[in-house]
């Protein structure tokens, strides 16, 4: 009986070093893997027209998957990232305004880069999307006033 115990051990460890080989543990071969990506969680701020997070980086061209989470009771929010600046955060803002509910969004999408729809209290969506080229990008809550009341962050696409 003793002698399986060794075979046993000897067997265990021949299993978790092919394991361990096959989870790829090696930098440097040139496996056929698919296009890096970037994963994001940004949550509004409790009850606060601020979002958890007001900046985040992502290399250029990589696919960004980017989980919003409205943890509000009470208010509804949305995250968008809009192409340029404060000027581009305002006028998509007003834009989004003048569309109205459900999803307050421009039926013209030109000067955003990714959205999700307006989200009730307590949910939650996934986005996926490229990043666009190096720069900054502002990302806003387009609810009537939340932006102007500073749900606002800074998106950085790095080189």
């Amino acid at each position: 009986m003793k002698m399986y115990k060794p075979l046993w051990m000897l067997m265990v460890a021949v299993v978790t070093a092919f394991a361990l080989a096959a989870c790829g543990g090696g930098g440097g071969g040139g496996g056929s893997g698919g296009a890096a990506s970037t994963t994001i969680e940004i949550a509004s701020d409790g009850e606060n027209l601020a979002y958890d997070k007001t900046a985040f980086t992502v290399p250029a061209g990589q696919t960004i998957t980017l989980t919003f989470r409205n943890v509000s009771t009470a208010q509804q929010h949305n995250i968008v990232i809009v192409k340029g600046g404060e000027d581009v955060a305002a006028r998509v803002d007003e834009e989004a305004i003048n569309a109205g509910p459900p999803d307050f969004l421009p039926a013209d999408r030109a000067d955003i880069v990714a959205a999700t729809k307006m989200l009730g209290p307590g949910a939650s969506e996934t986005i996926t999307f490229t990043a666009p080229e190096p720069g900054t990008y502002v990302f806003i809550c387009t609810y009537p006033a939340h932006y102007a009341g500073g749900m606002k962050g800074v998106m950085t696409v790095a080189p």
